[in-house]
């Protein structure tokens, strides 16, 4: 590991002065880049007009986010009184880490980034544009009379500002047409796949991504933005080791040994919100010695000089190089400033001092550029003016075109929220699919009947056949079968490339699926318990259930997470519980729990089709339960309810396991009670079939709503509030609600039997009705 020779200083009533460090930083003593412009275009490894370009670059993010400042005081002269009331988290001051970074990208690389994003997508942008043909400059220019490649490159230049000002603006013309904003902001035609709001959320999404071009085959990297602060986050530290897993490069990668071509580069500006990384909150001085708690290579970790694009140029140029060659992941800490506090709301006087601002200030990085260039020889003072002046004119005319953008509509407020599409059709550059051996075949009664695991091994067998982008993953689910052998099999028919073992890294399996789906691949990730959904909740519900809507439909987020539930077992309170109400409360997921092998089957099959996220869910209780279940593609529709039982005179309503206890209880309340209970199992809570459902209580005029949920914020109260609101003049009687009792599952089998609903339960509500 390359590192500097002393750590930075900060609070002068703390540490030591500020001075010494800024003269070791002017001259550059302790990092291992000791270049320069002039060296570099000796060097041949820079040309004079990809040295204006570096500096074009940066003075467009410090053009753009400076106008933020002066926009929050009402100081920006092109647009006076524009009331801006979006988040202001500039990065003024760290422009040489973004440019630096993505100049030694390709334009087919990715990027992700943080809340602090904004620097990022127009360093991404611009330089993918710089290398677009003539073209492709046109497409994002649609109409233009300009025919000149200069005029073209700077046309589609602004363009890209104005789209990035014009989300930030909230305007439909912005990149997610206003829905995501400045800290969601990204540009996947330029391959920047989103800043995050949440602090070290997009690094486990940059590892999945990074994985899926492993799995494709190809040499594309992934550079994940992320800062100091997130470098203490669990999803962070867990998507450091998934990216250094043995099993990427030893024998168990078979024919392709190949490191993970991620690069995390850490944006060091030394503070988190307002605490300070060094001396404080960590343990460690360089955040790069994080990549020795997780690879005997340390991750070819390195500390760079962020305030010096070409240093940085040159550090992640050699990084991606180690990466295109299957040597990644590579970890590379930029050492940078920013200059003003967490966002303009921060008046900073609290926790940092004016001459620590004035000492970082001292080495500004369009500074340093400029001087550079004017020692090169490479132009004089009136050219940088130029170049300042149209960096500084082509922000004016960009943010001046998006405050007239248009205002969304409030009637398209839920637009984007799901794609509501689905993968009908394989498309003819998946990857080709290749078995290794003959796939697990169920053992079928002579009714057709196999179990409710055998049902969903069969839809996982069926489309992981038929389309070579689903890969399937999880704790112990490939030698092992998976805790309870329901994946046995598959990795024997579909090899370790599509089929392996995790981490116990529940956030980051499920992460990673995200990142995977955004770029191509149709991930099947495995919880082996409900409960552990809660580790994985920011990524389920922040990240997947999100970015279609914050990305204004750019992406789809084709994923399935397998959970299941295992009440009834003697688990105790943190193996048993049935969760699935808490993801329906966050729309932009698809939630679905199929009660039979047959829907188990088509449900399963159809979420892997969706290209929306799916959180599917499976009861242990029923993994044994026998019912017929279609040979060959089987599909369920999503959001169809079914009638399991036809009845007259009440309806019972349930999903999951409460739907062979509510059709036990329509045979006692035929059999002892006179009573005709129609049985309708929802099989997907999201979206809900509120049709099928009125219609039955409609007929019927009395309803009992049944699931094995915690009665207390369950999906139960929603479907009998919609009933009542609905339904209201043709019910003859109150709702019924059935469900576990308002506490914690215990271990004792006496008192799980009166923790859980059962079919008596149900006979009890329906009868106390009637």
């Amino acid at each position: 590991m390359t590192t500097q020779a002393d750590a930075p200083t900060y609070r002068s009533d703390a540490r030591p002065a500020m001075e010494p460090f800024v003269e070791q930083l002017g001259t550059f003593a302790g990092f291992s880049y000791a270049g320069d412009v002039a060296s570099e275009l000796a060097a041949g490894t820079l040309a004079a007009d990809e040295a204006f370009e570096l500096l074009d670059d940066m003075l467009a993010i410090r053009e753009l986010e400076e106008m933020i400042v002066r926009l929050r005081s009402g100081g920006y002269d092109a647009l006076p009184g524009y009331d801006y009331r979006g988040p202001t988290h500039v990065s003024i001051g760290q422009e040489g880490t973004a440019v630096g970074a993505c100049a030694a990208l390709r334009p087919d690389d990715s990027v992700t980034s943080s809340h602090r994003g904004h620097g990022d997508a127009v360093a991404k942008g611009f330089a993918a544009i710089r290398r677009m043909t003539d073209d492709e400059l046109r497409a994002r220019v649609p109409g233009t009379p300009l025919t000149t490649r200069a005029e073209l490159l700077e046309a589609a230049l602004e363009e890209h500002l104005f789209r990035i000002v014009a989300e930030l603006f909230g305007k439909e013309e912005g990149y997610s047409h206003g829905r995501g904003g400045g800290m969601h902001i990204g540009d996947f035609s330029t391959g920047n796949l989103g800043a995050n709001a949440i602090v070290g959320g997009s690094v486990p999404i940059a590892t999945g991504a990074a994985m899926a071009r492993r799995y494709q085959r190809s040499d594309q990297v992934v550079c994940c933005f992320a800062g100091d602060g997130a470098y203490a986050n669990g999803v962070v530290l867990e998507s450091l080791n998934w990216a250094a897993q043995d099993q990427w490069t030893n024998h168990l990668a078979g024919d392709h040994p190949y490191g993970l071509p991620a690069i995390y580069l850490i944006q060091n500006n030394h503070y988190g919100m307002t605490h300070r990384t060094d001396e404080e909150v960590m343990g460690i001085r360089h955040l790069a010695r994080r990549g020795s708690g997780f690879a005997d290579d340390g991750m070819h970790a390195e500390v760079v000089n962020g305030m010096d694009v070409l240093a940085v140029r040159d550090a992640v140029r050699r990084a991606a190089a180690l990466c295109r060659a299957g040597e990644g992941p590579v970890l590379i800490e930029s050492s940078t400033y920013r200059y003003y506090g967490h966002s303009l709301s921060d008046p900073r006087n609290e926790y940092r001092t004016r001459e620590e601002e004035a000492a970082w200030r001292a080495i500004d990085p369009i500074e340093r550029l400029k001087i550079q260039i004017l020692a090169a020889g490479i132009t004089d003072e009136a050219g940088l003016e130029s170049v300042e002046a149209r960096a500084r004119v082509r922000n004016v005319r960009a943010a001046v075109r998006a405050a007239a953008g248009t205002d969304p509509a409030p009637e398209s407020l839920l637009d984007y929220l799901y794609a509501e599409t689905a993968s009908d059709v394989v498309p003819p550059d998946a990857p080709a699919v290749v078995l290794h051996a003959d796939p697990p075949v169920a053992k079928r009664d002579a009714d057709g009947a196999i179990t409710y695991r055998d049902a969903l091994r069969e839809a996982l067998v069926g489309e992981m056949a038929r389309d070579g982008r689903v890969i399937f993953y999880g704790e112990d689910v490939a030698d092992y079968g998976g805790a309870f052998k329901l994946t046995k099999g598959l990795l024997e028919a579909f090899g370790r490339d599509r089929v392996f073992n995790t981490p116990i890294s529940e956030a980051c399996i499920c992460g990673t699926g995200v990142g995977a789906a955004i770029v191509g691949l149709r991930p099947v990730v495995e919880l082996m318990y409900m409960d552990f959904a809660l580790m994985a909740s920011d990524q389920i519900a922040n990240q997947a259930g999100k970015w279609h809507y914050m990305s204004g439909a750019q992406l789809e987020v084709p994923l399935v997470i397998r959970c299941s539930v295992g009440a009834g077992k003697g688990y105790g309170g943190q193996h048993s519980q049935s969760l699935e109400s808490i993801f329906t409360h966050t729309p932009g997921l698809v939630v679905a729990y199929p009660a039979t092998p047959a829907d188990a089957k088509g449900l399963l099959t159809a979420a892997i089709r969706s290209n929306d996220p799916v959180v599917f869910v499976e009861s242990q209780g029923l993994y044994g339960a026998k019912g017929p279940v279609p040979e060959g593609e089987h599909l369920v529709p999503i959001g169809k309810a079914r009638v399991a039982r036809e009845g007259a005179d009440a309806t019972i309503v349930a999903w999951g396991p409460a739907v062979p206890d509510a059709l036990a209880a329509a045979e006692v309340l035929a059999a002892e009670h006179g009573v005709s209970a129609e049985v309708i199992d929802l099989r997907t809570l999201v979206p809900l079939d509120m049709e099928t459902v009125l219609a039955s209580v409609r007929r019927t005029g009395r309803c009992v709503v049944a699931a094995q949920a915690v009665l207390v914020g369950s999906y139960v109260n929603e479907i009998v509030a919609r009933v009542q609101a609905e339904a209201f003049d043709d019910l003859d009687g109150p709702v019924g609600r059935v469900g576990a009792a308002n506490g914690i599952s215990p271990q004792a089998e006496v008192l799980e039997k009166a923790f859980l609903p059962d079919a008596a339960a149900i006979v009890r509500a329906v009868t106390a009705i009637l």
